[in-house]
């Protein structure tokens, strides 16, 4: 058997803010109650939560999306940062901050991708 990812947590300064910015940016949605310390997102493919920690740098994780342009700007209205749109043979990609200082990234696919 091959092993892949199971699950993950993202580290985050606040779990309910980041709940509120992430569920907003993405669409993801989450257990209820939220705690202060976890919490569970239950609609997608590949398990994960968010979990109180210092911020984290998943600069290297390319959340995809259909349209990097729209989800900059979606990102800097919920109070991150978002940094330019790159171009590689894969797509577009940008270097973005939560509005807590974690860090990850866009990609939006080339075709073929």
């Amino acid at each position: 058997m091959v092993t892949e990812l199971g699950y993950f947590t993202i580290g985050v300064a606040d779990v309910k803010r980041a709940v509120k910015f992430y569920g907003a940016l993405f669409g993801w949605t989450f257990d209820q109650p939220v705690g202060d310390d976890y919490a569970h997102v239950n609609n997608t493919q590949l398990p994960f939560g968010l979990n109180k920690a210092a911020p984290a740098d998943l600069s290297s994780f390319y959340f995809r999306v259909a349209d990097v342009e729209a989800m900059r700007a979606k990102v800097k209205a919920l109070g991150g940062m978002a940094g330019d749109t790159t171009r590689s043979p894969s797509g577009l990609g940008s270097l973005c901050i939560d509005d807590q200082e974690t860090k990850f990234s866009l990609w939006q696919p080339a075709q073929g991708y």
